[in-house]
C-alpha cells in the first residue's frame, strides 16, 4: 500500500512566488488560470499553496533535453 508524504502545511503567496522564482502578480495569474491549485478560506483570507502542488508544477515546466540538436 503506497504511503502519502506527511503534510507540510500550506504557504502564503509571497513565500510561493519567492520559491517559484515567480512575481506574486504572476503566482496569482497562474492559479486564476488553473495552472496552480490553491487554497482560498475565504474573501479576507490569503491565497495558500501545497508545496507539493509547487514541486508538481515545476515538474510539469521542465524541458527536458532529447538529445536531438538542430
Amino acid at each position: 500500500m503506497k504511503r502519502e508524504a506527511p503534510f507540510e502545511g500550506l504557504i502564503r503567496s509571497r513565500e510561493a512566488a519567492k520559491l517559484l522564482g515567480v512575481s506574486e502578480w504572476l503566482l496569482r495569474k497562474l492559479a486564476h488560470e488553473g495552472e496552480l491549485p490553491y487554497v482560498h478560506l475565504g474573501a479576507t483570507c490569503p491565497m495558500l499553496f501545497d508545496p507539493a502542488d509547487l514541486r508538481r508544477f515545476v515538474e510539469r515546466k521542465k524541458i527536458r533535453n532529447n538529445g536531438n540538436s538542430r
